[in-house]
């Protein structure tokens, strides 16, 4: 049950009792990372929540200590007619702007059907969806508690029938205990492995993929090319948990993103554009859609890595990035080390990229400002020749990276398969 909660990010607590439903989130948060870090928002009021948490304490040891950081907020006696005045549109944005807050990693919305009352309407499930995506979007955990036995509760309840990804349902038990039973919805805690679904037709892009998730045991990873999307419903998408979208003709369309959620409901859609930059519109505009993240054509490899696995719940590839021998090591090294180095690399299944400069290009500049604490270079002055081992980093980009912090041209600098080495240095 720890693995579940710990990889869920939308949990949902049904319960008729307020006390139970904030003594059980408060025990989930044992299982949760930086649960310190946790805005509780309520419809209850000021007096009877601080009950309840009073309450709480009673279950758990060293309660202040655990939580320091929690914050509460208490809907205002006139949020009824405030939201009838000012519309969900408002109300939207105030959850967006909640989200983003960097203060908080998860929140707690404690009896969010008394929010509502009976007026569940299409715009309320519009913002509760934005909510959810943004989110999922920004790697964080909500917890929704409800009472399914209300008319506001029980369209809550169907609502998030395919967004919620572990349910409980709590009863007063004997002795004024809380029993509880748990539900699972998100197909990826219930396998051993997590599906990964590559859709591009750029080969670094595909390559760097293959390398780091092609060989891991608790990933099945699958490539695709965008000619293979004339007929998405032979894709065998009903297994994805993560769906990696590349073209770069075009962004991805509304139409296609649905075409994804109607064959793998629960699949994140992960969209690596062909844009510069990427603005606040084009973020806002992707989340409405139904992408859980937006990246620019020169995007942070190892976070986005990071992000993968944080979905699937296995830091993998960081774990083998922070046990790589040579991180305190000197970063100019001769042609045995360079050898070294590149076999733990391959080993490991770590994504790098091997560029080229003239030697006497770069004789002026400062290596070590050239380069980060994981990457190296071998200077070979016979051959006219500095070569850097760039880490993370696609070939186009790595080039970016050494033209950026020296005089060279860019076009003066090479990439290089490693199979090239032995004729490239002799």
């Amino acid at each position: 049950m720890r693995k579940n909660i710990k990889i869920s990010e939308i949990i949902t607590i049904n319960t008729n009792v307020n006390e139970c439903a904030l003594a059980f989130s408060y025990q989930l948060l044992d299982h949760l990372q930086d649960s310190n870090k946790m805005l509780v928002i309520t419809a209850n009021n000021i007096k009877k929540v601080y009950e309840n948490v009073e309450q709480a304490k009673e279950y758990i040891a060293d309660f202040d200590k655990l939580h320091p950081l929690t914050k509460y907020l208490f809907l205002k006696e006139n949020w009824t007619k405030m939201h009838e005045k000012y519309g969900s549109k408002s109300f939207q944005n105030e959850l967006i702007s909640i989200v983003e807050n960097k203060t908080f990693d998860l929140y707690y919305f404690h009896r969010i059907d008394m929010f509502f009352d009976k007026r569940f309407s299409e715009n309320i499930q519009k913002a509760l969806t934005l909510l959810i995506e943004s989110i999922r979007y920004n790697h964080k955990k909500v917890i929704f508690s409800y009472n399914n036995q209300t008319i506001s509760g029980k369209s809550f309840e169907t609502f998030l029938k395919v967004k919620e990804d572990i349910s409980f349902t709590i009863k007063p038990g004997n002795d004024n205990d809380c029993d509880f039973t748990m539900k699972t919805y998100n197909h990826l805690l219930k396998k051993e492995y997590a599906s990964i679904y590559l859709i591009s037709n750029d080969e670094d892009i595909t390559n760097m993929h293959k390398i780091i998730f092609g060989d891991q045991k608790n990933i099945r990873f699958k490539h695709f090319t965008l000619d293979d999307l004339q007929n998405p419903a032979n894709l065998e998408f009903k297994e994805s948990d993560i769906i990696i979208y590349n073209d770069s003709r075009k962004m991805l369309d509304a139409n296609m993103i649905q075409a994804f959620k109607k064959l793998a409901p629960y699949a994140r859609i992960f969209s690596l554009s062909n844009r510069k930059s990427i603005r606040k519109t084009d973020l806002k505009e992707s989340k409405e859609a139904g992408i859980n993240l937006l990246l620019p054509k020169s995007f942070d490899l190892k976070e986005y890595i990071h992000t993968i696995e944080l979905a699937i719940g296995d830091e993998f590839y960081t774990k083998k990035l922070k046990n790589l021998s040579f991180l305190t090591s000197a970063h100019q090294v001769d042609i045995k080390e360079l050898m070294q180095r590149i076999a733990e690399l391959e080993k490991n299944r770590i994504y790098f990229s091997i560029v080229t400069a003239r030697a006497t290009d770069i004789e002026n500049n400062n290596i070590s400002r050239m380069i980060r604490k994981e990457d190296f270079v071998f200077i070979d002055k016979s051959h006219d020749i500095t070569l850097f081992v760039m880490i993370n980093l696609l070939p186009d980009v790595a080039k970016d990276v050494i033209a950026e912090r020296t005089s060279i041209n860019k076009l003066l600098i090479k990439y290089h398969q490693k199979d090239a080495l032995a004729q490239l240095i002799g």
